[in-house]
């Protein structure tokens, strides 16, 4: 292209923008941009962009701890093999099913945290979502004791995990979050508009409240902490890359690798 035509197309954004073009704040979780009802995505669909799709590929050994109906591992098939663990027993999950019985993935029911069917060295990536909260502390730290030795150097490790503090955070800053009050108009003469939202949200968004019940209860999470979780990780030998990916307010996932 010539020189002449270059500076022309530089020079045409001359007196476009005053002030600066200005898209939206990437701070906010629920901030408004030009691509309107568009402009948001699941943070699961977010934990996947930031978690998995960088790290599979037909190179990856993965394992997954707690693969329930198998849902996450639909997202690790691309990678050359799958194990996954689990407390249940597969036919119970109806795992294979939901995957239409995939050939590259092995399917392991739990009786304790040994990882005694797993070999050594052998995986270069690891992910659990929606499984160590219901694990206690003790459990998570036998976890990640014997699974030191089954990853290969440099591999990287997602870890979702319960944090009683973030938690109770995020329910006192729910609207911050909530999805139908950023999109509710904010010009006083749309208040009628604006109260329907409030009775969408209402409907359509599960109640959180602020416990202190983290315990050893059927079904209730363990307060694993994200500042205890990354010592007890460093203690064992890993590195931490991020104690909190950031992508669920309620959640954190550490991101961690073996060095």
């Amino acid at each position: 292209m010539p020189e002449n035509k270059l500076s022309e197309e530089i020079a045409s954004f001359e007196g476009l923008w005053e002030g600066g073009y200005y898209e939206g704040d990437p701070l906010t979780p629920l901030g408004k941009s030009t691509y309107g009802g568009f402009g948001y995505i699941s943070i699961l669909h977010a934990t996947y962009l930031r978690c998995i799709k960088p790290y599979i590929n037909p190179q990856t050994v993965a394992l997954e701890i707690g693969a329930g109906r198998g849902a996450w591992t639909k997202a690790l098939l691309p990678s050359k093999e799958v194990w996954v663990l689990d407390a249940l027993p597969a036919e119970y999950n109806r795992f294979f099913e939901y995957l239409n019985h995939p050939k590259n993935v092995k399917y392991f029911q739990v009786k304790d945290f040994e990882c005694t069917d797993l070999p050594e060295n052998y995986f270069n990536y690891m992910f659990s979502f929606g499984c160590l909260c219901h694990v206690s502390f003790e459990g998570m730290t036998e976890y990640a004791t014997n699974i030191f030795e089954k990853m290969q150097s440099g591999a990287n490790c997602f870890w979702m995990f319960a944090d009683k503090k973030k938690y109770n955070d995020f329910v006192e800053n729910v609207e911050r979050f909530n999805i139908w009050d950023g999109l509710s108009p904010k010009r006083k003469n749309l208040a009628p508009f604006k109260f329907v939202f409030k009775k969408f949200s209402k409907m359509l968004q599960p109640s959180f409240m602020k416990t202190d019940d983290f315990g050893d209860n059927q079904g209730h999470w363990y307060d694993a902490g994200t500042e205890r979780t990354c010592e007890m990780l460093e203690k064992i030998g890993y590195k931490i890359i991020d104690p909190d990916v950031g992508t669920i307010p309620r959640d954190p996932i550490i991101h961690f690798v073996k060095p």
